[in-house]
């Protein structure tokens, strides 16, 4: 059976990318309260950094996310579900902790002074976000992967 991976990289990568990033330019601008401001001033901290980070950051994660949500991928392909975020939303630990290894991988690797921190100081906040949101990114990696 072929990976998501390379189904995601295959087909529709760029577009996965530009939807991506829009999905999480978004799903920050519409956070409210004390994480809402957090996330948004991280994104930001972040974007004064590079303008084009959240881009970027799709284009370099989006591979290793994918690769991290294969088994569910998987195991949805073989299920009776409605859509992948259907499939995320019901497996949502599972595919909670696949995503956050990939950008906590990452995190540790950060060479930009102080972004590091800022991560660190909203992974809960975002980790909370994500959990919400595990419909949509399921459904708009199921449309880029076809």
């Amino acid at each position: 059976m072929t990976s998501l991976k390379d189904l995601l990289v295959s087909t529709n990568f760029d577009a996965a990318v530009q939807d991506m990033s829009a999905f999480i330019e978004e799903t920050v601008g519409k956070q409210s309260g004390l994480s809402g401001i957090a996330l948004k001033g991280a994104m930001a901290a972040a974007t004064k950094v590079d303008s084009d980070i959240v881009a970027k950051g799709s284009r370099r994660l989006l591979p290793e996310m994918a690769e991290s949500l294969d088994s569910l991928w998987q195991e949805y392909t073989n299920a009776d579900a409605a859509d992948f975020g259907t499939y995320l939303e019901a497996n949502s630990t599972q595919a909670l902790d696949a995503i956050l290894s990939v950008a906590d991988r990452n995190a540790d690797n950060i060479n930009v002074p102080g972004l590091d921190k800022v991560y660190k100081g909203v992974r809960g906040k975002a980790a909370k976000v994500i959990e919400q949101e595990l419909p949509a990114i399921g459904q708009l990696i199921e449309k880029n992967a076809q």
